[in-house]
């Protein structure tokens, strides 16, 4: 089955986080099934553009052939793909649609109905009152509204979560909606270098500390969604339970990182939590196995895949309940903690505490998440009659 894969960026686009990755790697697992992987994409990397070849298909992997289309206007317009999208459909059994509120979704699902091709969108968190409540929310609207809407009943939705099924049919009751998560490498967060928590905050903070007691470590764009105030707030007052505990942050500005530099120099945390930019997958993966504990302070999540990486690398979690990972507690993975300072404080000085079987972390979101479980599932919907 040869399956067109339309998503506003593409691996190595790894600016974008999560989705990113979740994607590329959903794609290899399908190749490995023996389909046929066709991505149309953009050369779009934040505000930047990625440096290789555009405008036609490019074989990254066995059965994985990507078309990164160059962009006149960044994150805005490709000329280029409103010409060439048409056919890569055309070519195609199953057109496969990441995100909604972008040129690349308008232009794919009008061409994908006029073709009569089966059609799965997975929207990524574009019906969550956070999105359609913030950065136009007219103009989403009424591109809900006179553009989605006419189109609905040719659609399967694909949730990463029972929080955005939720929020699909709260804005189309009649949807069909079909629960898939994300899923996770397992395998490639195990056999980590282990390092002691001084010669990890050395390599990433540059500064050599003599008493340390925890490390908190938290991941992901630095923007407003992703609530990093609170996370800095909540640890502030921690400090004074814990005098020697660290935060890292790992994650890319996408719009707060200045603000958050000046909320660790106003609460004088330069020696307690650090911003250390983006990291690549090793680091990431050294900081998940060597850290105590993870963190995530988000307004809202469809999936979370940074916290299944966490728990792939058998880390208790302290996380937001506005994300969908509702089960963590009943399976002893963590804490959900309201999203404001005093409740991750609580639960800061509460984790510390608790004792966590790390086998049973991992054993849980093996189970549950990896791709092997994963691909499986949506295997079995695009082949949905």
């Amino acid at each position: 089955m040869r399956i067109c894969l339309v998503s506003s960026s593409f691996y190595p686009a790894t600016f974008y986080g999560g989705p990113i990755s979740a994607t590329w790697d959903l794609s290899k697992k399908l190749a490995e099934n023996g389909h046929e992987i066709y991505v149309s994409t953009t050369n779009a990397n934040g505000d930047r553009k990625l440096s290789l070849e555009c405008n036609y298909f490019l074989e990254k992997e066995n059965n994985v052939f990507v078309k990164y289309y160059n962009e006149q206007i960044t994150n805005k317009f490709s000329l280029s793909f409103l010409f060439g999208i048409w056919s890569d459909i055309k070519k195609s059994d199953i057109v496969y649609i990441q995100y909604l509120f972008h040129y690349t979704v308008l232009f794919s699902l009008l061409f994908s109905v006029i073709q009569k091709k089966k059609i799965v969108v997975c929207p990524r968190g574009s019906f969550s009152f956070f999105t359609l409540n913030n950065k136009l929310p007219f103009i989403k609207l009424l591109w809900l509204n006179f553009f989605i809407k006419p189109m609905v009943d040719k659609i399967i939705w694909q949730a990463s979560s029972y929080l955005e099924e939720r929020d699909v049919l709260k804005k189309f009751p009649n949807a069909d909606v079909k629960i898939i998560n994300d899923g996770i490498d397992y395998e490639s967060f195990q056999n980590s270098i282990t390092v002691s928590r001084y010669e990890l905050l050395n390599k990433f903070t540059g500064i050599t500390f003599n008493d340390v007691s925890n490390i908190f470590f938290s991941m992901g764009r630095l923007h407003k969604i992703k609530s990093f105030d609170v996370l800095i707030d909540a640890f502030n007052l921690f400090l004074q339970k814990d005098k020697y505990a660290k935060l890292i942050i790992a994650g890319g500005d996408d719009g707060v990182g200045k603000q958050l530099q000046n909320q660790i120099q106003k609460f004088n945390l330069g020696s307690s939590v650090f911003l250390i930019g983006a990291i690549n997958f090793e680091d990431k993966k050294l900081l998940l196995n060597n850290c105590d504990y993870f963190t995530l302070a988000s307004e809202f999540e469809s999936f979370g895949i940074v916290i299944a990486e966490a728990l792939s690398c058998g880390k208790p979690v302290v996380i937001s309940n506005k994300t969908p990972w509702k089960d963590i507690q009943i399976n002893n993975c963590g804490i959900l903690a309201n999203n404001e300072k005093c409740s991750f404080n609580v639960a800061f000085s509460k984790i510390i505490n608790e004792k966590y079987d790390s086998s049973l972390i991992k054993n849980y979101v093996k189970m549950n998440y990896d791709w092997a479980f994963i691909v499986g599932k949506f295997i079995n919907l695009i082949k949905k009659k």
